[in-house]
């Protein structure tokens, strides 16, 4: 409805409407107004509904502009709202929220992330504002052990726990507590160690799809592996949850259809390449096959294999007494690919999602859609941007932008295949993927030190020492890490093939905190 004009006559007192509010309107019914208002109101779901159709054909395949989905102007002002807990903005954005661009509902994410955490924990950890919420406190021994110790300890935790800080403190494989000081790097690496013994194909919880991106979906025979496999995928859901709310970023790519599922949409036949291209591409076949389908022999069940023998398993009641036939193989396409993307892992998939809002409000899922979920998690689908990253480097103990080691070592990691970029972040940072949206993000910045000569890590060079050098015997040691503090000790190689060398020794021998 429309507001009336300035100095319009309002409603009289009482509250009755105005006269013309209520022409055509008989004895006790609806007013004109609110008949329309109740017309649009009825109209709103399925046209967000088409619309949402439309915008997930874009995703698959472009017809148009990404920009004629936005709000245009609006959409800064949208995101502003919901960074500040407008509960109209969040819910134009979680209905519709390819309207606003990713990057500002990330913003939004982030500025709702931040709100929480000074609700949960009482402060920020700074001296103005410190904690008052207790941390928690749990210890983890490497290798087979430290997806069960995890498990142990962080499992039965209710869930306002896992939304306070979290210290790790890592034991060797010898029994050895090692001396890495917690400052988010040693629980940075505990979350991506976690996630990597979590999807490791051996232990039977996920496969990896056919596709070319080779992503992980639950084993559909998981349950038969492990009777608790429920209580599992709800805990990995939990550390999925822990490391969104903490803006860990992980290695792990994860099949769109099943991301989808957890978010509760149902997949359809467009979701089957990104489990098995070439089930889709059967399946495409038989829809459009110009013969008589029923010289294909098909029946409404399937053959699976479940650990070496084969399976049938019923499409509809009686499916396997039912053959597929021109009149009913639509249904046959689709029931084949809804036992695929949606039947076999629904259990797996509902278990995730309980760990996973159990950390994260529902409303900011649904801020998202499955792709940008996924990006959000492990980070861009792109190249370590060496340039970015010595943009927002900051040096100390007499290191400066033009010292001929910080350039050397700019010049290694130019060389650098991606792969060992990847590798270099996660010696320095614990996590391997770029931070969404740029080094800028990363937090603390990206610092590097030149340690002092002799034995141990010891302190910074003073800037002397920094231009004149170290000695040989001083440069045989190994470059080290500080991962709390997102920190590269680089001793005074001046060398670029000495510096490399080391450098890729370091970052390759996978010795945690007790390197030296």
């Amino acid at each position: 409805p429309k507001r009336p004009r300035a100095g319009a006559p309002g409603p009289p007192p009482g509250g009755a409407p105005p006269a013309a509010a209520v022409a055509g309107a008989g004895p006790g019914g609806p007013t004109a107004e609110a008949t329309a208002a109740g017309s649009r109101a009825g109209l709103l779901e399925p046209l967000v509904a088409l619309v949402g159709a439309l915008r997930e054909r874009q995703t698959r395949r472009a017809f148009c502009d990404e920009g004629a989905w936005l709000l245009g102007a609006r959409a800064a002002s949208a995101a502003e709202d919901a960074e500040r807990g407008s509960a109209s903005a969040l819910a134009l954005l979680a209905l519709m929220p390819w309207t606003v661009p990713f990057e500002k509902r990330v913003h939004a994410f982030r500025s709702l992330v931040a709100s929480d955490k000074l609700r949960v924990r009482g402060g920020d950890g700074t001296p103005e504002r410190p904690r008052t919420a207790p941390e928690l406190h749990i210890v983890v021994r490497r290798g087979r052990h430290l997806l069960h110790d995890g498990y142990a300890q962080l499992a039965t935790q209710p869930a306002s726990a896992l939304r306070r800080v979290l210290r790790v403190k890592f034991v060797s494989e010898l029994g050895m507590g090692e001396a890495g000081i917690d400052h988010n790097g040693v629980f940075k690496e505990f979350m991506e160690e976690t996630v990597r013994a979590a999807f490791d194909e051996n232990l039977g919880l996920f496969s990896r799809s056919a596709s070319v991106s080779k992503a992980f979906y639950p084993n559909p025979h998981s349950g038969d592996i492990h009777g608790d496999h429920e209580h599992l995928f709800e805990f990995v859901g939990r550390i999925l949850g822990k490391a969104l709310y903490e803006g860990v970023t992980l290695d792990i790519p994860l099949a769109s259809f099943f991301v989808r599922r957890v978010l509760g949409a149902a997949n359809s036949l467009d979701e089957l390449p990104s489990l098995d291209p070439q089930l889709h591409a059967s399946l495409l076949f038989t829809k459009t096959y110009e013969g008589d389908v029923g010289d294909l022999c098909l029946t409404f069940a399937l053959d699976v294999d479940h650990f070496g023998q084969r399976r049938s398993v019923d499409l509809r009641p009686g499916g396997a007494a039912i053959p597929v036939d021109n009149s009913n193989r639509i249904q046959y396409v689709h029931l084949v690919a809804d036992h695929h993307l949606n039947r076999q892992v629904s259990v797996q998939a509902k278990a995730l999602h309980r760990g996973l809002t159990s950390v994260l409000a529902p409303q900011w899922l649904r801020l998202f859609a499955a792709p940008e979920l996924t990006t959000l998690l492990a980070g861009e689908d792109r190249d370590v941007d060496v340039d970015d990253l010595r943009r927002h480097t900051v040096y100390h103990g007499g290191y400066h932008e033009l010292s001929p080691t910080v350039r050397a070592l700019w010049q290694v990691l130019k060389d650098f295949s991606n792969a060992e970029r990847k590798a270099f972040l996660k010696f320095v940072t614990a996590c391997s993927q770029p931070p969404l949206l740029g080094f800028k993000h990363l937090e603390p910045r990206f610092s590097v030190q030149c340690v002092a000569p002799g034995g141990g890590d010891g302190g910074p060079l003073t800037g002397m020492m920094a231009m004149v050098g170290l000695t040989p015997a001083e440069r045989k040691r190994l470059p080290t890490a500080a991962t709390c503090f997102n920190l590269l000790k680089l001793p005074d190689f001046r060398s670029k093939k000495l510096l490399r060398e080391k450098l890729l020794l370091a970052i390759h021998s996978n010795s945690g905190f007790e390197l030296s």
